[in-house]
């Protein structure tokens, strides 16, 4: 389908594309009532507080207040401008865009994706053509990684000179100003220096299968071994992780994700046949990656190596991702081994073999505390138990931590009630953290009316044939009524357009918050009936008030000015009492 208006594209977007089952590729959500829920993927949050409501195609996030519809979805999840959401969920809605605009908009993103793609071809030429990369081509095939596995990633070749991507990428008409800050050199002495020469090079996927940056294994002397692109546009190292577009199918599929230390790690998981694994870029597992993966599975594996490193790496991960609603594990590998040696010592079917039994995250920890520690001594207790403290304040769970509990009091011989007293009083004894008191909002009547309004817009065009803004004495009630009122003229009923014409954050906040309530579903007749009524009552009784006090003013200086009032005043009591009897009925 060619569609050529914005909005009308929007809508057919909309129309062809569930935000559910859209939002579900990212976020675990569960259905409670007529929303899903699940962990925000915008902040770091224990409990569910992000919401998606299908009948309204939005979400919102009561904890970091983040909320729209698919396209501002796509563009917080992946970073990307509106016009790139925009063609991304046109393509999979099979809708096709002829919308004209600035050919400016996206430009250096869309160049820098577009580069690496070229690159990626290149470098991948190079590795498999090239008589330059023979020593790259037999330093792979010593590891055991075949050319299925080199086609599949996609795996290449950056040459040992200081001068041939440069001159490439001249000779295609790059400026020097986008060559600069491509993520591809560093500038020395006024000269730009690429990051990777006589490099293994490794394409770094996001999810969507783009490549956004590179990994490069060195195979000269000095030197990092893996260096890592820096980040750009459209990298940022710690939001990503290698071969998670690889495996994301495998991940649903299995139920279970593996994270491993790098790249090799991956790719000899692959060729033992275990598809779901991933890797940190070259760093500790970050947040943000341990959301990210979250979004895939509540299963987690450790697979790191058996040395000190491993170990202190695995430590690290598991600190972090002991703050998420997952289940995490380790699989321990003999001092030493990583899983490429398993695999080509012993196969396939041991590595599986050993995969099949992880150790669950906390026993893990008291394995390593007791061989730091003395178990046997009262003191060597202690320091074992405040080992593991600051992975139990990680666990929003009470049942989950006290099941901790019962794990480490039976490990080191120390009765529950003591290890829960020990844990209570450090707790106690934490600085106590300033909170920001957030100032309660009065909901006037008029308030919540305009407030229910939001909810049920199809009402609206009957409440401003009865009532107008003048008519509004709260503030943010106007304001809404002012919103709605342009959106009605628009003919644009969308909630997203209404908070755009909404200035106030605190009140956009409680649009929202109200939206993804149950609280106007119920008898909305009645709602939308008594709101109207409500405020014609206070008008018309504010205004019999006032003639009253002019009565009264007039009855002794100007009295010829007294029937006009009583007439004004008897139309006024008559029709407030006529809006009293319906109220009655």
């Amino acid at each position: 389908m060619d569609m050529s208006n914005l909005e009308e594209a929007k809508a057919e977007i909309k129309r062809q594309i569930s935000i559910t089952e859209l939002i579900g590729g990212y976020v675990r959500l569960n259905k409670k009532g007529s929303k899903y829920w699940g962990l925000c993927p915008f902040h770091s949050e224990k409990t569910a507080s992000f919401s998606v409501t299908p009948d309204k195609e939005m979400y919102y996030c009561f904890g970091c207040h983040k909320y729209g519809d698919i396209f501002t979805f796509m563009m917080e999840i992946e970073k990307l401008s509106f016009m790139e959401a925009l063609k991304l969920l046109a393509k999979k809605a099979n809708v096709t865009l002829s919308i004209h605009h600035d050919p400016q908009l996206d430009l250096k993103r869309e160049s820098l994706y577009d580069l690496y793609r070229r690159l990626t071809g290149s470098f991948h030429y190079l590795l498999m053509k090239s008589s330059k990369a023979a020593h790259a081509r037999r330093y792979l095939e010593l590891r055991g990684v075949s050319p299925e596995l080199i086609e599949r990633f996609q795996l290449g070749y950056a040459p040992a000179s200081n001068s041939w991507l440069l001159s490439m990428l001249e000779k295609h008409n790059y400026s020097i100003e986008f060559i600069g800050s491509s993520g591809l050199f560093m500038e020395k002495r006024k000269r730009y220096i690429p990051y990777f020469f006589n490099r293994i090079m490794f394409p770094i996927r996001n999810s969507r299968g783009e490549v956004i940056a590179f990994g490069g294994r060195s195979l000269s002397e000095g030197g990092p071994k893996y260096l890592n692109s820096p980040e750009t546009e459209i990298f940022k190292k710690g939001n990503n992780l290698f071969g998670l577009h690889h495996a994301s199918g495998a991940i649903k599929e299995n139920k279970c994700a593996y994270i491993v230390e790098g790249y090799m790690d991956v790719l000899s998981l692959h060729k033992g046949g275990i598809p779901h694994c991933v890797a940190p870029l070259g760093t500790a597992l970050t947040e943000a990656q341990a959301r990210l993966i979250c979004r895939y599975t509540d299963n987690i594996i450790l697979l790191f190596d058996g040395d000190t490193a491993g170990i202190a790496a695995s430590l690290k991960a598991l600190e972090c991702l002991m703050g998420f609603d997952c289940e995490t594990g380790v699989v321990r590998l003999p001092e030493g081994r990583d899983p490429d040696d398993i695999l080509q010592k012993h196969g396939s079917n041991e590595l599986k073999k050993m995969l099949k039994s992880p150790i669950n995250s906390i026993k893990y920890l008291l394995t390593i505390a007791s061989e730091r520690y003395d178990s046997g001594t009262p003191r060597g207790k202690e320091e074992i138990f405040q080992f593991i403290v600051p992975y139990l304040k990680r666990i929003s769970s009470q049942i989950k931590r006290d099941g901790y509990f019962e794990i480490i009091a039976d490990a080191i011989h120390i009765d529950i009630a003591s290890i829960r007293k020990d844990y209570e009083k450090q707790q106690r004894l934490l600085p106590i953290k300033a909170e920001k008191k957030e100032k309660a909002v009065h909901i006037t009547d008029e308030l919540f009316f305009m407030l229910a309004l939001t909810a049920l817009r199809y009402y609206f065009s009957d409440v401003r044939n009865s009532i107008s803004v003048n008519h509004l004495k709260d503030e943010w009630a106007k304001e809404i009524y002012i919103a709605l009122e342009e959106c009605f003229r628009d003919g644009d009923d969308s909630l997203n357009s209404l908070l755009e014409k909404i200035e106030n954050d605190e009140l956009r906040v409680l649009i929202l918050e109200k939206n993804t309530s149950d609280e106007f579903t119920l008898n909305p007749e009645k709602i939308i009936a008594d709101g109207i009524a409500g405020i014609k009552k206070r008008n018309l009784l504010e205004k019999r008030e006032e003639i009253s006090l002019l009565i009264k003013q007039y009855e002794k200086t100007e009295p010829w000015k007294m029937k006009d009032l009583l007439v004004e005043k008897m139309v006024l009591d008559k029709e407030y009492e006529e809006l009293r009897m319906k109220e009655d009925v």
